[in-house]
């Protein structure tokens, strides 16, 4: 059974592109928690506009108005509900959403820190590399000279 190999800058680059998508996934369900929270103010807003209609009434109203009225903001209340409702389920996909932002951020340090980790390796191997030309080198020129005048070396 064969593993496949992956060159490891393609798999940051998609690691970078699932953070990037995370990201974008979290401002879109920020956003809609926004839109929600909004819509339930002015729901509940509503209602305690309509609330305050019905309490501050004159006593001249007829019973279907006043049932009329109560069944508005009974509706209405009812609308606000389904609405704090839905916030609630807006705040549960923004929290799920920065778990993830935060375990797509996690791999992607995982795997910059790997590359910086195999670019100091690559760094040292090839200075250690450079090291042992330099000495080789060295060495050559030693014997050269050795071998040209061996007297000089005799006498120091």
């Amino acid at each position: 059974m064969n593993a496949r190999w992956f060159r490891l800058q393609s798999v940051l680059d998609l690691r970078a592109s699932a953070l990037e998508e995370e990201q974008n996934s979290l401002s879109l369900a920020l956003a809609g928690l926004g839109a929600a929270q909004n819509d339930c103010d002015q729901a509940r807003c509503e209602a305690a506009a309509i609330a305050d209609g019905i309490c501050s009434a004159a006593a001249a109203q007829s019973a279907a108005q006043l049932h009329a009225a109560r069944q508005s903001y009974f509706r209405q209340t009812r609308h606000a509900q389904a609405l704090h409702e839905r916030v609630q389920e807006c705040q549960a996909a923004v929290q799920k959403c920065r778990v993830q932002v935060v375990k797509a951020s996690r791999e992607h340090e995982i795997l910059v820190r790997l590359r910086e980790k195999r670019l100091k390796a690559a760094q040292y191997l090839e200075a250690r590399k450079e090291e042992n030309l330099l000495n080789d080198l060295m060495n050559s020129q030693r014997f050269q000279t050795l071998c040209q005048s061996p007297e000089e070396f005799l006498q120091t």
